[in-house]
């Protein structure tokens, strides 16, 4: 790498950076005032404003000349326009009834044989089991 490379890969400082760092500068300079400056004298007073006022400036103006973030929004092509010839008005037809064919009738379910159970012992108490309903699912109503 030569000079001429080295001078053109140069990285620039932001400007922002630069007025931070005085801002910083004079913070600390108005602090250290504030603690030597026990009596505080008409002359320390008016430094240690000066240099917190000073700080504020330079602070705001670092973030006046920040650079701005620029978001980019995604490009998506116009929305196509497509007009369609109006069709002509036509008188309402008359509602028709569908006839819905009426449903088989449903076989008759079987019963399924449970297996026997061993009789409970002395030790366990007799277990009454009751059979619960069948349910059955409603259809859904089609329009």
């Amino acid at each position: 790498m030569n000079l001429t490379e080295t001078v053109k890969r140069r990285v620039k400082m932001r400007s922002d950076y630069g007025l931070y760092i005085v801002a910083l500068i004079c913070f600390i300079i108005a602090g250290v005032l504030l603690a030597v400056a026990i009596p505080l004298e008409q002359m320390s007073a008016v430094a240690i404003a000066m240099f917190v006022i000073l700080g504020i400036l330079f602070a705001a103006g670092g973030y006046a000349l920040r650079p701005k973030v620029v978001v980019k929004a995604p490009v998506s092509p116009p929305p196509a326009i497509i007009t369609e010839p109006s069709p002509s008005p036509t008188p309402p037809l008359p509602p028709t009834e569908e006839q819905v064919p009426p449903a088989p009738p449903k076989p008759p379910l079987e019963e399924v044989p449970t297996p026997q159970t061993p009789a409970p012992t002395l030790e366990e108490p007799a277990k009454v089991e009751e059979e619960k309903p069948v349910r059955r699912r409603r259809r859904k109503k089609t329009a």
